[in-house]
């Protein structure tokens, strides 16, 4: 189970690794104080983590590729070229500086999604909260540790081997350094790694606050509006659930930091990236160099890296339309050489990327349809008629459901971005990052609302593509009300505070929801059973070595998680499964619908009890399957197929708690004395 300790230790060697760099490297750039600091955790993760990625996949994964990775970036920029920005004497330098009472806040309400992996114990068990159905992808963490980079897929190979990985990673490929660094374990990097993330977009909101508004109020409300969530608990209690939902369809998918960053903290850290992207853009497009060049291919490999939708798609599309109104901003002389800037960055990331790269594109031709189609996002209910609802989703999507979702930030950053385009007062730098900022803010929209993806049974595409923009209305709302607060003898001022409030007030239940979710998870049936897994799989360990594909009941202790998932083989088990279940097969494994439902069925039937001889045959010949975990909690305790099975052997029994059968062909891994 994983260790509190342990995962603030990881945390604390995500600081020391990633925010002295990134500092450095914002201060190169020519950062001023007032920026360089906020955003050096986000600057030092995306810089290191890329090019240890491309380093550990050319020598090994190891503790010298980390440090190794890390030197050559500050490296590069010390001894790398580069112009005088003299961004710190500029009218930017009146933003203040970062206290300590805003780091503090940062890292404590970063502490509030990383408890969602936390496990609770209980008396005798131990529960969970929701957000570990999408943690899920801590096997990958572990298998990057067991066989390192690029790493084999633990979720599910179609002849056993070690297949590939199609995923974008990069993410948990940092929490897997974490691990290595300390000797953790990949639940435990992960909620460390969980925790920085969120400590490193909140401070990146925070500093961008500081630095359009010349404030520090704005940076603070900046971190409380992202804690805050929807209006649809409290319209449910006024309304009633039925009503509400026949007008509003149940469950957008859309949400704000606090939820995002407990269930894909790598979607939140890429849209970090985006920003921060963004932002030097805007600052190369008068003074290219070859570092800043540099800097922001690392920035846009890692976003990529982390989140296809993210650093991906929505910022290739957004990155056009902001590239052409620089293009358009800057004087023709400049135009030359700031297009062979973006072009040389691009082309970098996308060397730096291509493995990746390569991966999602055989990925989609093996489903064998285009993974995204446009198609706005649904927003009404059943109380519309069908061929009505969908020309009133178009509207709806931004006069209803956006207000809804985030009641605190769209309709005072609406306003805001307006504002943060006029505050360079003539300053041309100014006023080109407030423009650029504005159209990364309606691009992320305009993605989420018209764009599907069809990769998997949600529109992953369109929950995270908001982010950016999510990210951009956040800002620019902390600094709107901010303003309004200073002019509340204006009575329109005063007039939109109190509707601050009244949406603040409104926020509230959903927010508490997330919050205690979070904290104190959902007591189960099977908390007790899940309690006694780390003994269960420390007995399949000793007799499995790292390559072996494992056979357990993929809806084994499914209860404990909200959505069924296979979460005590992906948090517990440290080795790779024959079939993980349907539900990480739809991200992990590149296979067609029917396919992966028909593969979904055989194991499912396996384990019930209900299946035949033939049908275990195949787990161990078309799907690799050489060990075996049965549990009383599957039917085939009762009806076990394996017992009599030519390429089975009985390997252990543990009374009442467990059988562990390996191949009949295989050696004996453990001491007889450990056998029952």
């Amino acid at each position: 189970m994983a260790s509190l300790s342990n995962s603030v230790l990881c945390g604390i060697i995500a600081l020391l690794l990633w925010m002295p760099l990134g500092w450095l490297i914002n201060r190169r750039l020519g950062f001023g104080r007032d920026l360089a600091l906020p955003l050096a955790p986000v600057m030092g993760w995306a810089t290191q983590s890329a090019v240890s990625l491309a380093l550990s996949s050319l020598t090994g994964f190891s503790t010298g590729t980390i440090l190794a990775s890390a030197a050559i970036v500050a490296g590069l920029a010390c001894i790398l070229p580069r112009k005088r920005t003299d961004f710190a004497s500029d009218a930017w330098a009146a933003a203040p500086r970062a206290g300590l009472t805003l780091y503090a806040m940062a890292a404590i309400v970063a502490c509030l999604p990383a408890a969602a992996i936390v496990p609770k114990f209980i008396d005798g068990g131990v529960i969970l909260a929701g957000p570990i159905f999408d943690h899920a992808k801590i096997a990958l963490i572990d298998e990057m540790l067991r066989s390192g980079v690029p790493p084999a897929n633990p979720f599910f190979a179609a002849d056993g081997g070690d297949g590939h990985v199609s995923y974008y990673y990069l993410w948990h490929f940092s929490a897997a350094e974490l691990a290595r660094l300390c000797g953790a374990s990949g639940w435990e990097a992960d909620i460390g790694l969980s925790w920085f993330s969120g400590f490193a977009s909140l401070m990146t909101l925070a500093g961008f606050a500081l630095r359009f508004s010349g404030q520090r109020l704005p940076a603070f409300l900046a971190l409380l509006f992202s804690v805050m969530g929807s209006l649809r608990p409290i319209l449910t209690g006024i309304f009633g659930d039925e009503p509400l939902h026949a007008f509003l369809k149940h469950g957008s998918g859309l949400a704000g930091w606090l939820f995002q960053t407990s269930w894909s903290p790598h979607h939140v850290t890429a849209a970090a990236c985006v920003l921060v992207t963004v932002f030097l853009l805007t600052e190369l497009a008068g003074r290219p160099t070859i570092f800043g060049t540099l800097v922001v291919a690392l920035l846009l490999a890692a976003g990529f890296e982390s989140s296809i939708w993210v650093g991906g798609i929505t910022l290739g599309l957004c990155g056009i339309a902001i590239a052409a109104l620089l293009l358009g901003r800057i004087g023709p002389k400049q135009r030359a050489l700031f297009a062979v800037t973006c072009i040389a960055a691009a082309v970098t990331a996308l060397l730096l990327s291509f493995p990746l790269v390569s991966a999602q594109l055989h990925e989609g031709a093996a489903r064998g349809s285009l993974p995204i189609t446009i198609h706005a996002t649904p927003v009404l209910g059943v109380l519309f008629p069908p061929a009505w609802r969908q020309t009133l989703d178009i509207p709806a999507y931004w006069l209803v459901l956006l207000p809804i979702e985030f009641p605190l930030v769209f309709i005072p950053g609406l306003v805001g971005l307006w504002g943060i385009a006029r505050l360079g007062h003539g300053d041309e730098r100014r006023e080109q990052a407030g423009w650029a900022f504005t159209v990364l803010g309606f691009g992320s929209l305009f993605c989420s609302w018209l764009l599907l993806s069809t990769a998997g049974d949600n529109n992953d595409l369109g929950w995270r593509a908001i982010l950016p923009g999510l990210f951009v209305l956040t800002i620019a709302s902390a600094i709107t009300v901010s303003r309004w607060l200073r002019r509340l003898n204006v009575s329109r001022h005063a007039f939109a505070v109190v509707a601050v409030v009244i949406a603040f007030v409104g926020a509230l239940p959903d927010t508490w929801q997330n919050i205690t979710g979070n904290l104190f998870g959902h007591v189960t049936a099977s908390a007790r059973a899940f309690a006694e897994s780390p003994a269960l799989w420390a007995a399949v360990r000793s007799h499995t070595d790292a390559k072996t594909r494992i056979a357990n009941n993929p809806a084994y202790l499914r209860e404990v998680t909200p959505w069924p998932v296979n979460i005590s083989w992906a948090l517990l088990a440290d080795r790779r499964s024959c079939f993980a279940s349907n539900e990480l097969a739809i991200a992990f494994a590149s296979l067609p619908t029917q396919q992966r439902l028909d593969i979904s069925s055989l194991f499912l039937r396996v384990f019930d009890g209900t299946g035949s001889a033939d049908d275990v045959t195949r787990l161990y010949r078309d799907y690799g399957c050489r060990a075996v975990v049965v549990t009383p909690q599957d039917g085939a305790w009762n009806h076990d197929p394996f017992a009599t099975s030519k390429f089975f052997r009985l390997a252990q029994v543990e009374e009442g708690k467990w059988r562990i059968y390996v191949a009949a062909d295989a050696g004996a891994t453990v001491a007889p004395q450990a056998q029952k």
